[in-house]
């Protein structure tokens, strides 16, 4: 698998983010662009909705389980004193395309020995 995370030089202020949400051929599984608030490209997320299986196929005294979802950052333009802004802003946008139903959200972001170790060909994601 791919992976590439870019560090830039300059802080950015993210305000906002536009979300564009694409089905892919998994189930339950989404492919998210992300651009901030100018619509500069931010990052690219693979989103994986995590269903408990019905209570109808659980023996009686299986513990409850909630949804959730994995946020994998395949690619992102950031500094790391931005992430924790990035996954609250991130956060609000997918619970509201999920209809709130979905408290749990876990993000996960390549290794920096996956990132440190390899040339990256910088180029402009067209959407």
């Amino acid at each position: 698998m791919y992976y590439t995370f870019i560090i830039k030089e300059t802080t950015m202020e993210l305000l906002n983010l536009d979300i564009q949400l694409m089905a892919t051929l998994w189930e339950n599984t989404y492919r998210a662009a992300i651009k901030d608030q100018n619509g500069n490209y931010v990052a690219s997320v693979r989103i994986i909705v995590n269903v408990p299986l019905s209570p109808d196929r659980l023996p009686p005294n299986a513990p409850k389980a909630d949804p959730q979802l994995f946020v994998l950052v395949e690619d992102a333009v950031m500094e790391s004193e931005d992430i924790i802004q990035f996954e609250t802003l991130l956060s609000v946008h997918i619970r509201e395309k999920f209809k709130n139903e979905i408290d749990q959200i876990y993000f996960f972001y390549p290794s920096p020995e996956d990132v440190l170790n390899k040339t990256v060909d910088v180029q402009e994601v067209q959407h």
